[in-house]
């Protein structure tokens, strides 16, 4: 390795310590390849937190001291329910085995845990969305985990970043403002929304 990036190794390894840091070491697994999906993200899912209604979101996945790090925003807007929701969240991103892996943390005064595997840009010329599937819990039902689908648009390296919050929220199915990708997507018959019973 370049000295630099040795040391860099060396001093990552010295402030993890413990079990935790074979976990650590999982990141960022092929760099290069997680380089290539670098940039801004609409991202789209659905929520048991909000049935019938797709939250859209921004991600940034950058590169930072060796390591493919994530930020994220959910910015919600509900005038009926009188509901303003403005989460962020940070995590790392990690490529193995033709899949991406990322996991973030909320921040705030109750964090919680989400991971999405995400599978990369099928062909050259396609470079516009990362499918895959993500994991997280509700906040609005009792914090049910639950699992769904998921879809990232890349918006490039430096998109207007006010238009990007600005689509953020929570959106119809039918929404136009739902690119037709992302809408044929989560609205396939097999892309269930699964979480746990709240009876035994």
């Amino acid at each position: 390795m370049a000295p630099a990036a040795f040391r860099q190794r060396l001093e990552h390894r010295g402030r993890s310590g413990g079990e935790g840091l074979p976990l650590l070491d999982g990141f960022p697994g092929d760099l290069a390849a997680l380089r290539r999906h670098a940039g801004y993200f609409q991202t789209y899912h659905c929520t048991p937190s909000w049935p019938g209604l797709v939250v859209c979101s921004c991600s940034r996945l950058y590169e930072e001291n060796g390591e493919m790090r994530v930020k994220s925003i959910e910015r919600i807007r509900d005038t009926v329910n009188e509901i303003r929701q403005d989460s962020k969240y940070v995590g790392l991103a990690a490529y193995w085995r033709n899949r991406i892996f990322i996991t973030e943390r909320s921040l705030g005064m109750n964090p919680m845990l989400s991971q999405a595997i995400l599978i990369p840009f099928e062909m050259a010329h396609q470079r516009v969305y990362l499918r895959g599937v993500t994991t997280g819990v509700s906040w609005r039902k009792g914090n049910l985990p639950y699992a769904t689908r998921t879809i990232w648009r890349h918006m490039g390296a430096k998109p207007d970043l006010r238009a990007l919050l600005r689509r953020c929220g929570v959106l119809p199915l039918a929404s136009r403002q739902l690119p037709p990708t992302v809408r044929a997507f989560l609205d396939s018959p097999s892309a269930e929304l699964l979480t746990v019973p709240t009876e035994y």
